[in-house]
């Protein structure tokens, strides 16, 4: 058994999500933020480059960029270059019950800088002009780090008063838990094997890096206890707002503690354990030395100079090509790799010509598909289409709108209406198009 004595562990905010209350200002800015979408798609488009979402970045007051993601439950969702948090940006007048901005700041954002760096830099500096200071919280993750092994704990230890927290999964082998489940949304405990998440994560060297910094010893077993906790779960406790989260995490965490206990089986009966009456079990000593140690105070208290953090977050420009240029030269040389004019330039060339090939199959896919086979007859000058069922036509002759009288455009516009409303739903896309032109030319003649 584990001496309990002096267990390093690590307090904190792991996940955080809240709303914004935006200003007046919040509805030019949102129609700006589209603007630059579109702007962006159109400059592809237009050199005929091939693209993504997240090739699309739109810039913020400050030369604050930020990468565009996709819209997804109403929102348009953005993040930032270092992908420290996520942004989503809502039409105001769209859903009016919810808030027009939420945040998702990321476990990378939080362990590199600090949480109340990351808080500061997203709503003092990023969305600065179109707030009120209000911050409604919807989720937090609140959690702690441990140098202890509970990969031998099963899912009988757990115990509450309340039924609706006992709904429990437990993932693992025969002989070790590496992951733990205990109750659901809006209130969540999970118990995980840090150490086994993170071996194919990216995060793992820097969450390896911040454990060192904070005294735990990565040779030794971690473990996250963390609870997961939504809005209608915290405003049972008046937890409404960010600063009230702050103020609070400490004692929500220490309620969680109590609300689901990890018990010791061995101080109640095996009836009780079969009538599911653990409640009056006693408490596991490390469950104890957990909620009586639980302090995220150190952890609030990291301060990242905001002026640093807002270089890092500058529009990609020339200037910053330049120096991921460099970067990758360097790491070509440091493999080996010869590097040369030739071979940039070679390069250069590939890219150019998987954008020719890309351009001349969008147009293939693109082009008009014909119905029918031209044929022409011997003696007569008019060209027929041979249609697919063996029908044989000849094409009406068109005259362009602009050559037509006023009345005629009209008369003209009211036959294309009833094709729409009334015509064949094969051809109705056709005569779609076709009346669009006649508004347009309309339009033209009343605005000269």
């Amino acid at each position: 058994m584990q001496n309990l004595e002096n267990i390093p562990l690590l307090c904190g905010i792991d996940t955080l999500y809240y709303f914004v209350e935006t200003n007046h200002d919040y509805d030019d800015f949102f129609l700006d933020l589209l603007d630059q979408i579109e702007d962006k798609k159109a400059l592809f488009e237009r050199r005929e480059i091939e693209y993504t979402n997240k090739d699309i970045f739109i810039n913020l007051q400050d030369d604050i960029s930020l990468q565009y993601l996709n819209n997804a439950e109403g929102f348009y969702w953005f993040k930032d270059f270092n992908e420290y948090f996520r942004i989503g940006f809502k039409d105001e007048f769209k859903n009016r019950q919810l808030h027009n901005i939420r945040v998702q700041l990321q476990g990378l954002g939080i362990y590199t800088i600090g949480l109340k760096p990351l808080i500061s830099f997203v709503n003092d500096t990023v969305l600065k002009e179109i707030t009120t200071g209000l911050y409604p919280i919807t989720r937090a993750d609140i959690n702690c780090f441990i140098n202890y092994d509970f990969s031998s704990i099963d899912k009988s230890m757990f115990a509450s008063r309340k039924k609706r927290y006992m709904s429990i999964s437990e993932f693992g082998s025969a002989n070790s838990i590496q992951t733990l489940y205990v109750g659901k949304a809006p209130f969540m405990l999970r118990l995980y094997d840090k150490k086994k998440e993170l071996e194919k994560s990216a995060k793992k060297e820097l969450m390896y890096e911040y454990f060192a910094n904070n005294d735990l010893d990565i040779n030794e077993s971690i473990f996250n206890v963390e609870y997961e906790m939504h809005r209608t779960h915290l405003r049972a406790f008046d937890v409404k707002t960010l600063d009230d989260l702050l103020l609070n995490a400490n004692n929500l965490f220490k309620k969680a503690m109590e609300d689901i206990r990890l018990i010791d089986t061995a101080t109640i009966t095996e009836n009780d354990i079969k009538n599911n009456s653990k409640s009056r079990a006693e408490t596991q000593k490390i469950w104890l030395y957990i909620k009586d140690h639980f302090d995220i105070k150190e952890f609030l208290q990291l301060d990242f100079p905001i002026k640093r953090l807002k270089r890092k977050m500058l529009i990609y420009d020339e200037s910053r090509f330049i120096d991921d240029m460099k970067i990758l030269l360097k790491k070509g040389f440091s493999h080996g790799v010869e590097i040369s004019s030739k071979l940039l330039e070679l390069i250069t060339d590939e890219f150019s010509q998987e954008q020719e090939e890309i351009k001349a199959k969008r147009k293939e896919e693109n082009a008009p598909k014909r119905r029918y086979t031209p044929v022409t007859i011997q003696g007569d000058k008019q060209e027929y289409r041979l249609l697919k069922d063996g029908e044989m036509i000849k094409p009406v002759d068109t005259i362009p709108f602009r050559h037509l009288t006023d009345q005629e455009l009209e008369r003209e516009i009211m036959d294309l209406e009833n094709g729409l409303y009334f015509g064949e739903d094969q051809n109705k896309i056709e005569v779609s198009k076709k009346l669009k032109v006649a508004y347009e030319e309309k339009l033209q003649r009343k605005e000269r």
